[in-house]
């Protein structure tokens, strides 16, 4: 067996491991700490979930997206993007409950 260069607690290594091991070791510890796409969408859920928010889910059809566009509400060149849609269709309803509007409230 070869005798290490460096020995345990001597000056230049202290920790009498290799330059390699030691890139390594701290390059796995770096990855365990980034979170995975899955931890870090569970972690907003729960932040959301905790600050009270309600997260819903629901399929907007094409043309409820065309109305959206006619209106001024979204973008036409932002038709099928669904952060644009739903930053849309929370403008609008947050403008609907500032004006108290109520399904009685509108016209046909």
């Amino acid at each position: 067996m070869r005798a290490r260069m460096w020995k345990p607690g001597e000056s230049g290594n202290p920790a009498g491991v290799s330059k390699a091991y030691a890139e390594a070791v701290r390059e796995m510890s770096m990855r365990a700490r980034e979170l995975s796409l899955g931890a870090e969408r569970t972690r907003r859920w729960r932040e959301r979930r905790q600050q009270g928010v309600v997260v819903v889910s629901f399929d907007v059809a094409p043309d409820v997206t065309g109305k959206l566009v006619h209106l001024g509400w979204l973008d036409a060149t932002r038709r099928g993007d669904k952060e644009a849609i739903a930053a849309a269709l929370i403008e609008l309803a947050e403008k609907a409950t500032e004006l108290e509007m109520t399904p009685a409230s509108h016209s046909m």
